[in-house]
């Protein structure tokens, strides 16, 4: 009997610390996250609102829906402070041109192949700034036919 108590009390020690342990992870996680956004740049706070903005024009364009160029506007990144000053070079602002061109393009014609396109003018710029996203933004691609 003493030996069952014991074995049962053991058990739910360990139950114990185990979630305790589970929580503290879940905690320093979540954590980590909201340091990251909380010292994230202007500029990457933006470039997360235009990923947002993509998916949801993705949405629209898949739906055949037309683009309401009030609620998508071209959004001047490039005037707000980046992560990385070292960014801020002739050829930065000359991939922000392609870009803001081949998003008017999408709001005039709200098509997948304009859609794509200024998908194209994003992994452009970062394959030679910030190359992280890139995998990212290619989700939202359509596959082409």
């Amino acid at each position: 009997m003493m030996k069952q108590l014991f074995l049962a009390s053991m058990a739910v020690a360990l139950l114990v610390a185990a979630c305790g342990e589970t929580e503290q992870k879940e905690a320093t996680a979540t954590k980590s996250v909201k340091t990251e956004v909380a010292d994230a740049k202007p500029m990457a706070l933006m470039m997360r609102a235009i990923y947002e903005q993509s998916n949801a024009m993705r949405g629209k364009v898949e739906a055949g829906e037309a683009l309401d160029s009030s609620f998508y506007r071209f959004m001047e990144f490039h005037q707000l402070e980046p992560t990385d000053s070292t960014v801020l070079v002739e050829v930065f602002y000359e991939h922000n041109e392609d870009f803001k061109t081949a998003f008017e393009d999408l709001l005039k014609a709200a098509n997948k192949e304009s859609y794509n396109a200024m998908l194209t003018q994003c992994v452009s710029c970062h394959q030679d700034f910030c190359p992280g996203p890139i995998k990212r933004i290619n989700k939202l691609r359509f596959q082409e036919s």
